[in-house]
């Protein structure tokens, strides 16, 4: 009997711990992410619970010494895994900098436009087509700064939108 109440604490201990990976984060006001620090790999529904966040950076790190060309991006963009992002973020309504840096994004949420304090968006080294994330990311009507590196782009698209909203300042690069 008493191994079984152990074992039920083990389990819950570690059920508990986690579904709060991120309890020291919840009042900041300015987050910055490791996912590796955590053991992800992929941004958690935790993330919903950092209610006061304004300021939000997610990175994986990888162990490259070397970073790949630009030029190769197109061929790394293509390869799996793919991953998105939870809806949970979206209830982040405070969010006004988001950075989501190498995290394997395939897609934007289709009501990404929730985020509708977002002033400044950086999506670098992700596996986004931006072509088809570009009628989410117009729809951000506080947008003023948006980063896209290292995704598929059309640089046509781009500039079209660029155009269009002058005052939107758009960094993006390739070779």
């Amino acid at each position: 009997m008493k191994s079984f109440s152990f074992l039920t604490l083990l389990i819950f201990t570690v059920s508990c711990e986690s579904d709060h990976k991120f309890k020291s984060l919840v009042d900041k006001e300015k987050v910055f992410i490791v996912l590796n620090l955590y053991g992800l790999d992929s941004v958690p529904k935790e993330i919903g619970t950092l209610k006061n966040v304004k300021e939000l950076e997610i990175i994986r790190t990888d162990d490259w010494t070397v970073y790949p060309p630009l030029s190769a991006a197109d061929q790394w963009v293509d390869m799996p895994p793919f991953r998105t992002i939870p809806s949970e973020l979206l209830n982040l309504k405070k969010l006004q900098k988001l950075t989501l840096i190498g995290l394997d994004i395939k897609t934007l949420p289709e009501d990404f436009d929730k985020l509708e304090n977002l002033e400044h968006l950086d999506l670098s080294n992700n596996k986004l087509t931006i072509s088809n994330e570009l009628p989410k990311l117009k729809r951000l009507k506080k947008l003023q700064y948006v980063y896209l590196s290292g995704n598929h782009i059309d640089n046509n698209e781009i500039e079209a939108w660029r155009k269009e909203n002058p005052n939107i300042e758009i960094g993006y690069r390739t070779e």
